[in-house]
């Protein structure tokens, strides 16, 4: 289905539309010409009649219907290519000149033009199409979410061109703060004055900081920096001329999610697919956080599941004994089975350090029932998935991810087609922080 309409909308576009254009503009005949020319005018004449006649006199509309009727008159007699020529200027040249419009009124008609096209275009797109954001590190690094990396101070004090360069096209915001004065952090608040740039206020002490992103990301990446340079520490006091954050703040991908895939087509093992989280509880019977979630569909209904040395086996519906869930179902598995470029497998969770329920060791085996579907993010070892949750019914899931729109990286546009990158991604113990 995405495939036709992407055929039909390049057809309209690269034939249809340039097709239209030059007949109109240079194989038309000059009668055909003419006349359409006529038609323009009325049209203008009948439109600014619609749109001013309530604050026009009784008179400048007389004139409006008037020159209208001359139009109509005209158009049967063509053959006079000057006289029409002059006419449809001088017509023109009248129309401007009854109740000139000043510039705040043609403003406003932009605006108006531009909501209304705004509002088409959103209405249209809802039932097809939806935007969506990766708000977390669990698909990474298939799909990055808002993740910051510190650097050194050379590279976080860019100039402004590069600071604007690498928004546009990475979406990376940067960051240097030393502490100015020993103290504790007090509180943190966001602040979102333009929307597309939120900060975060942060109290240290009797000083404030300013640092990119909302309050629980940069809660988040302050602690981790505190942990990684001052392990020792007290977490929660900090000294004048340490390090509170140095480096960029990355957004997370923006992509579209094909809203009408699964009308045509059952999910399939291997569809990243965007679900929400309406019902769906945890261990302790919490709600999850946010309303949608996006991770890596790997069981249907009827599969048994399990985890072992780090990869995915399944006995579908039929089926005697387990077998590998590899780069024959999805070449997505392969990748994640690589060990290279941040690909580590999937892994075990321990329920004694984590909220793990299911598929926590080798010999776990969880079985889906009708209209069950089991979801696990690419990120395992930092993935809050189906292993702690359990399932997702039919009615939850939302569409299939399809396109990387923001930002311009090596993993803009289609979704799922990158291969991993060539250095070494060991499997490791480490929790981390479980989205």
């Amino acid at each position: 289905m995405g495939l036709v309409a992407s055929i039909l909308f390049d057809v309209l576009l690269f034939i249809v539309w340039p097709a239209h254009y030059i007949y109109n503009q240079f194989l038309l005949g000059e009668q055909k010409y003419r006349r359409r020319k006529l038609r323009m005018l009325d049209s203008q004449i009948r439109y600014r009649w619609r749109w001013d006649r309530d604050v026009l006199s009784a008179q400048e509309n007389e004139r409006l219907m008037g020159m209208a009727e001359r139009v109509q008159t005209v158009q049967e007699n063509l053959d006079d290519v000057e006289k029409t020529e002059e006419f449809v200027a001088r017509s023109l040249k009248q129309l401007d000149n009854i109740k000139p419009r000043n510039k705040w009124t043609v403003v406003k008609e932009w605006l108006e033009l531009i909501i209304v096209v705004f509002g088409v275009v959103m209405g249209v797109r809802a039932p097809f199409v939806q935007p969506f954001k990766i708000p977390t590190g669990s698909m990474q690094p298939t799909l990055s979410g808002i993740q910051f990396t510190p650097c050194d101070e050379g590279e976080a004090n860019v100039n402004v061109v590069k600071r604007l360069l690498n928004y546009v096209n990475l979406s990376r915001r940067y960051t240097d703060v030393v502490i100015r004065e020993d103290g504790k952090l007090k509180y943190a608040k966001t602040r979102n004055p333009f929307f597309f740039f939120p900060y975060t206020n942060v109290r240290i002490g009797d000083q404030n900081y300013k640092l990119p992103g909302p309050r629980d990301n940069v809660l988040r990446y302050i602690r981790r920096h505190r942990l990684n340079y001052f392990p020792l520490a007290d977490q929660k006091y900090f000294r004048k001329g340490q390090v509170l954050a140095r480096g960029y703040l990355e957004l997370g991908d923006h992509l579209f999610v094909n809203r009408v895939w699964y009308n045509f087509v059952e999910p399939k093992h291997g569809d990243i697919t965007v679900f929400t989280t309406a019902g769906i509880r945890d261990k302790n019977n919490h709600k999850l956080r946010g309303q949608y979630y996006i991770k890596r569909l790997v069981g249907l209904p009827g599969d048994q599941l399990k985890i072992a040395n780090r990869k995915l086996y399944i006995k579908a519906p039929g089926d005697t004994e387990f077998k590998l869930v590899g780069g024959a179902v999805q070449r997505a598995f392969d990748r994640i089975y690589s060990f290279k470029g941040g690909y580590r497998g999937y892994s075990n969770p321990d329920p004694k350090r984590t909220n793990a329920q299911y598929l926590t060791g080798p010999d776990d085996v969880f079985e889906l029932k009708q209209d069950e579907y089991f979801l696990l993010g690419d990120n395992s070892e930092n993935s809050a998935d189906s292993r702690f949750w359990g399932v997702v019914p039919r009615r939850n899931i939302v569409g299939r991810a399809t396109f990387v729109y923001w930002p311009f990286s090596r993993r803009w546009g289609t979704s799922d087609r990158v291969e991993p990158e060539n250095f070494p991604s060991l499997p490791t113990s480490d929790i981390g922080i479980f989205y």
